[in-house]
């Protein structure tokens, strides 16, 4: 039998690109660093970011001030001079800081470098971080703390804790919760060569641990910020919406009520509001006030209803229609008789409320 002949390319499912890598260990990836380069840091057995600059080791301990031989560390700024005689993280070749990503291990006092390659462009950056920011948004609640603390987070440069803080223990949560979320940075000690020099001088200064957020986290909390003002918006827009309408429906109920009080001068303004109510829906939907006809059922409806309510607790008619129930009168009958003199009521207000203008008639009470 011969084999079954593949299927031609063009009919292959095609397959999905994998999602990009936003994690390293527990760390969150760097957005100008590399998609190969990340890869291969997420494959080590290891990973340990340092507590400032976005780089990254494959030893435990503090690899960024006494790396142990055979340590890895990936990061984007090398043989960094400042303050020191000898450069920090030299390298066997030069390397280009800022613009590409490179691994190097540390062998012999030296970082001997194993791969470069250029950093993310900058799509590829505000795409991360975009995702980045999209995936904070659906996970978690975003209080109004925690959106002050980012909002000062994001433009001011480098805080002394305690000034940042000042005794408010909410913002000191909102300020743990944003540290969990590698959205913000603290430190106490000067530990590191790569502290940037405004961390540096806070920690110099003595006022305590120094919190700050870095570039990534700033584009994140701008999106996140963002997004929210336009929730904002969108909330006062619905409400403004909402204020209009109600707004327009009270003033198409009290031009109802007004055209009621001149076909019926002597009414009551809560018999006026009443109807009116009832008349409201079809003038909002006609676009015209009713005609006196629709007026004077509207407002026959409304006060029959009541009196429907009314006149079988009152001593005569309840007398007699009990009476009606012993003699076995049928419900149909006992009803009618109830109607009958709440249309009498109904009859004796329309002709007061009219007052010296003329009579009307409407088919609620059979006129």
């Amino acid at each position: 039998m011969p084999p079954e002949s593949q299927k031609p390319e063009s009919l292959l499912p095609e397959s999905s690109p994998a999602d990009p890598i936003l994690k390293l260990g527990d760390w969150n990836r760097p957005a100008a660093m590399p998609d190969g380069l990340a890869a291969e840091v997420a494959g080590w057995r290891f990973v340990l970011k340092s507590p400032a600059l976005p780089s990254f080791y494959s030893k435990p301990g503090t690899p960024w001030a006494t790396p142990p031989d055979g340590c890895l560390r990936a990061a984007d700024q090398w043989n960094l001079t400042q303050g020191a005689d000898q450069p920090h993280f030299p390298t066997d070749q030069p390397v280009e800081n800022g613009t590409q990503w490179t691994i190097a291990r540390f062998e012999d006092g030296v970082w001997r470098v194993e791969r470069s390659v250029p950093a993310n462009r900058p799509a590829a950056v505000r795409e991360l971080l975009a995702l980045r920011a999209e995936r904070l948004l659906a996970s978690r609640r975003w209080t109004r703390n925690d959106l002050d603390l980012l909002q000062i987070l994001h433009d001011g440069g480098v805080f002394a804790a305690g000034d940042l803080l000042a005794g408010d223990e909410a913002r000191a949560r909102s300020l743990r919760s944003l540290k969990a979320l590698r959205l913000a940075f603290e430190l106490s000690a000067d530990e590191t060569m790569e502290l940037p020099d405004a961390v540096r001088s806070v920690l110099q200064s003595g006022t305590g641990p120094a919190v700050w957020m870095d570039e990534d986290g700033k584009a994140v909390a701008a999106e996140i910020l963002d997004w929210h003002v336009r929730k904002q918006a969108r909330t006062a827009a619905r409400s403004s919406r909402g204020a209009q309408a109600k707004q327009r429906g009270e003033e198409v109920k009290q031009s109802v009520a007004d055209s009621v009080q001149r076909v019926f001068p002597g009414i009551p303004k809560e018999a006026a509001a009443t109807a009116a109510a009832r008349l409201a829906p079809s003038v909002d939907k006609l676009g015209r006030m009713p005609a006196m006809q629709a007026i004077v059922d509207a407002v026959a409806e409304t006060r029959l209803e009541r009196w429907r309510q009314a006149v079988a607790s009152e001593p005569e008619v309840a007398k007699r229609m009990l009476e009606m129930q012993m003699r076995g009168d049928a419900g149909r009958a006992r009803k009618r008789y109830r109607d009958q003199r709440a249309a009498d009521r109904v009859e004796a207000e329309l002709r007061d409320w009219r007052g010296t203008l003329g009579p009307v008639t409407t088919r609620r009470l059979g006129g």
